[in-house]
C-alpha cells in the first residue's frame, strides 16, 4: 500500500515532468514564429530589388529652324518640311526626346535659348542656297539648297557642333515627287528635302554617339 509520503512524492515528479515538457514545447515553437517574421521583410526586399527604374534618362533636344532669311526666295514649305522630318528622325532614337523650337530660331536665338535651359540641348537648323553662298545671283528655277545645323550646349550656351548636309535639295524633275509651291516660286523635290533632313538628323545624333536603326 502507498503511503501518503510516497503519493506526494510521485505527484511532485509528475508535475515536474509535465512542466519540463511544456517548456520544451514552447522553445520549439519560438523559432518557427521568428522564421515567419524574418521571411516577410526578406521577401519584400527582394521584390523591391527586382523593380526597374520608371524611365531611363534620355537625351533632350529643342530643335528649331530659321525661315526668316530675307536673302533667299525659298518657299516656307521647305523649312517646315525639313524641321518636321528632322524631328521625326531624331525621335526615332529611343534614347532621345525632342521638342520643336518653332520656325524663327537662328543661331543667336539658339544660343540664347540654350543659356536658359538646364538639360535640353538646343539645335538650330537653317536652309541655305548654294548659289547665294557662292556669291551668284539666285535664279529660282536653278537654285539648290542645303541644310546647316548648329548644336548648342545647355546652361553655357556654347556651340559644340555644327555642320551641313552633303545631300542637296534640288528642283523637281530630277527624281521624286515635288511639294506644292507658291505662285511663281521654285518647286523643290519632296524626296530631296526628306533626304537632306534625314542626313542632318543623323549627323546631329552622331555627335552624341547615337545611331538610328533603319
Amino acid at each position: 500500500m502507498v503511503s501518503k509520503r510516497q503519493f506526494f512524492l510521485l505527484l511532485s515528479v509528475a508535475l515536474l515532468t509535465w512542466g519540463v515538457a511544456q517548456a520544451q514545447s514552447g522553445r520549439r515553437s519560438t523559432p518557427s514564429s521568428t522564421m515567419t517574421t524574418a521571411t516577410g521583410p526578406s521577401t519584400t526586399a527582394a521584390k523591391t530589388a527586382e523593380k526597374k527604374p520608371d524611365a531611363e534618362s534620355r537625351l533632350q533636344l529643342l530643335v528649331g529652324i530659321n525661315r526668316a532669311d530675307s536673302y533667299t526666295i525659298t518657299p516656307y514649305y521647305v523649312y517646315d518640311t525639313v524641321l518636321a522630318d528632322c524631328i521625326k528622325r531624331l525621335s526615332d532614337a529611343e534614347v532621345v526626346f525632342v521638342n520643336s523650337g518653332g520656325n524663327s530660331m537662328n543661331r543667336s536665338a539658339a544660343v540664347k535659348a540654350a543659356r536658359e535651359e538646364t538639360t535640353r540641348w538646343v539645335v538650330s537648323l537653317e536652309v541655305k542656297s548654294l548659289f547665294a553662298e557662292s556669291g551668284q545671283k539666285i535664279k529660282p528655277e536653278q537654285d539648290e539648297l542645303f541644310v546647316e545645323y548648329t548644336v548648342v550646349e545647355p546652361v553655357t550656351g556654347k556651340i559644340k557642333r555644327s555642320g551641313r548636309t552633303q545631300r542637296h535639295i534640288y528642283q523637281s524633275g530630277r527624281g521624286g515627287n515635288s511639294l506644292p509651291t507658291t505662285k511663281g516660286g521654285p518647286n523643290f523635290s519632296e524626296y530631296s528635302i526628306k533626304q537632306a533632313a534625314l542626313e542632318a538628323a543623323d549627323k546631329i545624333l552622331a555627335g552624341f554617339d547615337i545611331k538610328v536603326r533603319d
